[in-house]
């Protein structure tokens, strides 16, 4: 009878992971066009600094175990912290729809009644934009030699 062939050897990894988060200053702060642009930029600000904080943080474990850092084997992007900064479906991506970060929202006016309650005497539209934090978090794995 044949033995079954030995398993390959464990390849020796450090995993760390990086994160950063920027809130944009758009150039119009009252336009989806100047917030679009704003996130774009501020996104792949985001995401040098999300790596160089992650390659940091491998190289300080490496360092701790004594061992030497090797190649950058894999690349994983998560969520950093929830996924909006408002509540709604879109999140990063604009509350108004994707790449929309203004648009029109109805409140209601609320007053006191003669028994002491609150109720809505009527409805008010206005016009807001908000302007997302960009967070990005990515999981770097290397090889240790």
């Amino acid at each position: 009878a044949k033995a079954p062939p030995p398993p390959p050897p464990q390849e020796r990894t450090i995993t760390a992971v990086g994160t950063a988060s920027l809130r944009p200053t758009p150039e119009n702060p009252r336009s989806s066009d100047s917030i679009r642009a704003a996130v774009r930029a501020a996104r792949a600000t985001v995401l040098t600094s999300a790596f160089a904080r992650g390659r940091a943080r491998a190289q300080e474990l490496a360092t701790q175990a004594q061992l030497p850092l090797g190649a950058l084997l894999s690349v994983a992007e998560g969520t950093c912290g929830p996924p909006y900064f408002y509540p709604g479906p879109f999140g990063e991506e604009g509350t108004f729809g994707p790449g929309r970060y203004c648009g029109n929202v109805t409140r209601g006016v609320v007053r006191r009644d003669a028994q002491g309650r609150r109720r809505v005497i009527r409805r008010r539209t206005t016009r807001i934009c908000r302007i997302p934090t960009v967070s990005v978090s990515v999981t770097l794995t290397f090889a240790v030699a």
